[in-house]
């Protein structure tokens, strides 16, 4: 069965590809591809907004897969949960389908210039765009602008940000595993106050746009005060 369902997401991912429409890999889908441990219930496509309607449509009419409402989880993620649309693959028969959900780049902040070629995920001959790390970063600093500080809008961009910070740039190792991790192994305050340094050396070092210099420190007094504001 979870061949059948891959095989379903190769087939609308290509479909979308051989159409022109390049999606951005964006989610947990991406935080994965950076080392952070969680289990991918929902692949997340960013989609030029002009093509949004086209990709839908295209995947509605020439793959088994068909649009459904926003789950729970979905909702509770605010606008960034609820925006664009929502679709399962007729071969998914579990009780809890794995989703594909569509949403506007703009929503997101990012376009193709943001993004580097990687192997797609569900068909090893095809490649997908995902953001590159510094401007994945960036780009969900602006999400977090984009509604007020006491916004549940916010949460899926902070809690993105915070999983790809520990993960790829600080790279705190057992990351979703410390719980289970005995005292002793967990390292000092002092090792810790190394990696962050560390850390902040390798934002520094980032290649970005004049424009968005200013992000980067955003993201650098996110990484050490959890805010931006």
């Amino acid at each position: 069965m979870a061949d059948l369902v891959m095989k379903s997401y190769a087939q609308a991912t290509n479909l979308l590809l051989d159409h022109g429409i390049n999606p951005i890999i964006w989610g947990d889908q991406a935080l994965v591809s950076w080392g952070y441990p969680t289990v991918i219930c929902v692949y997340d496509f960013a989609i030029e907004d002009s093509r949004l309607e086209e990709a839908m449509g295209l995947l509605k009419t020439h793959t088994n897969f068909k649009v459904v409402d926003p789950s729970l989880a979905a909702k509770a993620k605010g606008i960034l949960g609820l925006s664009g649309y929502h679709l399962v693959s007729e071969a998914d028969k579990k009780m809890w389908p794995t989703r594909m959900h569509l949403l506007p780049q703009s929503l997101v902040h990012l376009s193709s210039y943001d993004t580097e070629l990687v192997k797609s995920p569900f068909d090893p001959n095809r490649n997908l765009l995902q953001p590159e790390l510094q401007q994945y970063c960036i780009s969900l600093v602006k999400c977090m602008e984009d509604y007020s500080a006491t916004s549940a809008n916010r949460i899926p961009a902070e809690h993105a940000l915070l999983a790809l910070l520990a993960t790829a740039v600080c790279k705190i190792p057992n990351i979703g595993g410390k719980i289970w991790v005995p005292e002793e192994f967990i390292e000092s305050e002092e090792d810790f106050q190394v990696r962050q340094s560390a850390a902040i050396r390798e934002i520094e070092k980032w290649e970005v746009a004049e424009d968005d210099e200013v992000y980067r420190q955003k993201v650098i007094k996110y990484f050490l005060s959890k805010s931006i504001d």
